[in-house]
């Protein structure tokens, strides 16, 4: 029975072990190929595995994109999501300094059909934690007013501006953060002290008090 035991943990280790190696080779394909679609057979051969193996592990493509997707949500989990306005600047940095660290993947994620749709699975709740740490700071404004505010933000935190800055700009390392950070600075301060794109010329921005 122990040796039962010992057996199953081998196979499971194996089949872990597997299903990483498949899941390296997919992704090596998202970095290298910037194609529209990504190759089974490929991925096989990569992985040093047969087809038949990699659809056991993934029955269908849904599935590898799935398993992409929490590959890719593991690294970027190593960025925070910001809890408030004035963590903000420090994410804006930090998601920078990790899009160059990973700047091939991101690319990949950025340019291809197949990074397209995985980035489309881990936006959504990324984009909600930044919202809502902006969210006291655009208390006054109604809704149609706020959104586009908020999204002014939270866009200078994506990878798409990152990559702009770098690919479209040459901007690269810590200048393209700081400068993103400085403008978020910027815009969460006049925000505080009511200054905004929709404030009435007879309504003046309130002076910021000391401490609040």
């Amino acid at each position: 029975m122990q040796k039962r035991r010992y057996d199953n943990r081998q196979r499971e280790e194996k089949a872990t072990e597997t299903r990483t190696a498949i899941l390296n080779a997919l992704a090596r394909q998202l970095v290298d190929n910037n194609s529209p679609d990504f190759s089974v057979a490929d991925a096989a051969r990569a992985a040093g595995v047969s087809t038949r193996t990699v659809f056991r592990h993934f029955p269908t493509r849904e599935h590898m994109l799935e398993g992409i997707s929490e590959w890719v949500r593991e690294l970027t989990g190593q960025v925070p999501i910001p809890k408030a306005a004035d963590d903000l600047p420090a994410t804006v940095v930090t998601s920078y300094r990790f899009f160059d660290q990973h700047a091939a993947l991101m690319r990949a994620l950025l340019l291809s059909d197949l990074g397209r749709g995985i980035r489309s699975r881990l936006s959504p709740s990324r984009r909600k934690g930044i919202s809502q740490a902006i969210d006291p700071v655009v208390a006054g404004l109604t809704a149609a007013q706020a959104a586009p505010v908020k999204a002014l933000i939270g866009h200078l935190i994506t990878a798409e501006t990152w990559w702009q800055m770098r690919d479209g700009f040459g901007i690269k390392g810590d200048a393209a953060a700081e400068v993103a950070a400085w403008a978020i600075r910027l815009m969460v301060e006049a925000l505080e002290r009511g200054d905004h794109p929709f404030r009435t010329r007879d309504a003046p921005a309130r002076k910021r008090t000391q401490g609040g």
